[in-house]
């Protein structure tokens, strides 16, 4: 059972983009930092997705791919005052304390200074089809058991970004095991064959399989999680200041053919003139209010070099993580 939120939320909402944070300025990062048990806040945090073990072997994601996760974070964590990154499964942070000992000592020092945070509360962003309640259970219990251990804190959000269907028992499971939050960007028909729900006529014009953008995901047993169902894009990078109502409509459209006959060669920052505009995320987070409550004032932050805008947060592809 899926239910919106019938009131604002009181709680911070860390959301994770691996674009909007990265092209800050460090002038435009002049946010005061909000009450948030009095204002409703939206954060966008970093966060970076990578299967362990897909089409590669393990080798390659320990000495390439977890090594790289720490090491250009650490940059971008050094170099802007305000970036904060989420990175998920205690099995890639044990991985790292085993083979690159210096950098996870350095990473740790980041997390107790609240610049990076053990997210996803399990072990493996892993499947949860086929395993039992009971290995669902283990992955949060060791998850968190080993942040616990090693940092001192734990997750409070249940993300399988890369999850193909899950079961009506998991709001369930996910509650009793303390999870405040799920979400997932593998619900809409683009993905698998999908539910006869959502689409272009829905209360939240959401995409064909996606009952809401965020509400309350309701288990056989009445318990829930808040829930994010509709992300966005699999990858995409922002281009436009996207707090703005139709934002592109102020950028000329070319054909990738017209781009490259007019200057030929590679040059990928050209495509974001010929690609499909983004959708108006903040028509979106109004009719998302409107239904639900769920509204996030901000201060905008990004490549506009604009240290504030008196708008909503567009929910971009995130994660979601809950303060206490």
């Amino acid at each position: 059972m899926f239910r919106n939120l019938g009131k604002r939320s009181k709680w911070g909402l860390f959301f994770g983009s691996s674009v909007l944070l990265c092209a800050m300025t460090a002038s435009s990062q002049t946010m005061k930092a909000p009450d948030i048990q009095t204002t409703p806040t939206l954060y966008v945090v970093p966060y970076a997705h990578l299967d362990t073990q897909w089409r590669w072997e393990m080798p390659q994601s320990i000495s390439e791919y977890l090594l790289k996760t720490m090491r250009v974070n650490f940059d971008y964590i050094d170099r802007y005052p305000h970036y904060v990154f989420n990175w998920t499964g205690s099995n890639r942070y044990r991985l790292m304390k085993e083979y690159f000992p210096s950098d996870y000592a350095k990473m740790a020092g980041y997390i107790q200074q609240g610049r990076w945070f053990p997210a996803g509360s399990s072990v493996e962003e892993g499947d949860v089809n086929l395993p039992g309640a009971e290995g669902i259970f283990r992955q949060i219990l060791y998850g968190n058991t080993y942040f616990r251990h090693e940092f001192g804190k734990a997750s409070d959000e249940y993300m399988l970004p890369d999850c193909f269907g899950f079961p009506a028992s998991l709001p369930s499971i996910l509650a009793e095991a303390g999870i405040k939050g799920f979400s997932t960007q593998k619900l809409n028909a683009q993905w698998q064959p999908a539910p006869l729900i959502g689409g272009p006529n829905s209360p939240e014009q959401t995409p064909e399989g996606i009952p809401f953008n965020v509400g309350l995901w309701i288990g056989p047993d009445g318990k829930h999680v808040i829930a994010a169902l509709n992300p966005g894009a699999y990858v995409g990078n922002a281009y436009v200041d996207l707090s703005q109502p139709n934002p592109w409509s102020a950028v000329p459209s070319f054909s990738l053919a017209e781009l490259q006959a007019a200057d030929p060669g590679p040059h990928p920052a050209l495509q974001k003139f010929a690609r499909n505009p983004d959708q108006d995320w903040a028509a979106r987070i109004a009719i998302d209010g409107k239904l639900t409550g769920v509204f996030a004032d901000y201060h905008y932050v990004g490549s506009f070099s604009r240290p504030s805008l008196p708008s909503r947060r567009p929910f971009y592809r995130f994660h979601r993580r809950f303060a206490n």
